[in-house]
């Protein structure tokens, strides 16, 4: 039986994986909800020196523009720095700190799976975006790419690093959103949790001999044309 931590457990992916991986793995739960501040150094290496006998790390945390955001930070009431930190420290430094001691620490860790973003390759139609989406939210996600094929030119002979773009998941948003965003993807839907279980279950498993440094794209064809 694997051992697994998932980031952003509490999350809208993140609670469906959590719950489909328990299934047939030993999983455990990092999320802010516990405490442990992912963009703190001591915070996450006093954690992996702890807690260190995963297999595999799924990172499912992260800021969008509709969650994780502090009350001073909106877009009417910041400065350019202030949503820079907010989307480079939570996105793409916590990244970096998990993938680190996740590697330096668990001695019989196998794979580290990062989620980026369909937008972490191209960027936004702005036109289908009553706002459009942030800069630093989007080249932020670009940065987590970079992560995954430093860690997994420098440790691949240890472990597999890789990441899934994935474009949105259907939730709550409008129909006219769903609408206008729809006519861009090949599937004419919008993506579920439930899209990610098999390239989940492929990551997180002895089958997965070579797959190294990978940018695996889940988006409906979306970034096909």
């Amino acid at each position: 039986m694997n051992k697994i931590l998932i980031t952003g457990s509490e999350g809208l992916i993140g609670k469906k994986i959590s719950n489909y991986l328990k299934k047939k793995n030993s999983v455990f739960l990092l999320d802010i909800k516990k405490n442990i501040n992912l963009c703190d150094e001591n915070d996450v290496k006093n954690y992996f020196k702890k807690y260190n006998n995963f297999n595999y790390l799924i990172n499912l945390h992260g800021a969008n523009e509709h969650i994780g955001i502090k009350k001073s930070i909106t877009k009417n009431h910041a400065t350019d720095k202030e949503h820079f930190d907010h989307f480079f420290y939570n996105n793409v430094f916590s990244t970096y700190l998990t993938n680190k001691y996740f590697i330096k620490y668990c001695k019989n860790g196998k794979g580290i799976l990062n989620f980026s973003s369909v937008y972490s390759l191209v960027s936004p139609k702005h036109n289908i975006y009553k706002n459009p989406k942030s800069i630093f939210y989007v080249s932020s996600k670009f940065a987590v790419n970079g992560i995954t094929k430093y860690f997994a030119t420098m440790y691949g002979k240890k472990v597999n690093v890789n990441t899934i773009a994935n474009h949105g998941i259907e939730w709550k948003q409008p129909s006219s959103f769903k609408n206008k965003l729809t006519k861009h993807i090949p599937k004419n839907r919008m993506m579920n949790v439930e899209d990610l279980y098999g390239i989940i279950d492929l990551f997180c498993s002895e089958k997965n001999k070579y797959i190294n440094g990978s940018t695996i794209v889940i988006d409906g064809g979306y970034t096909a044309w």
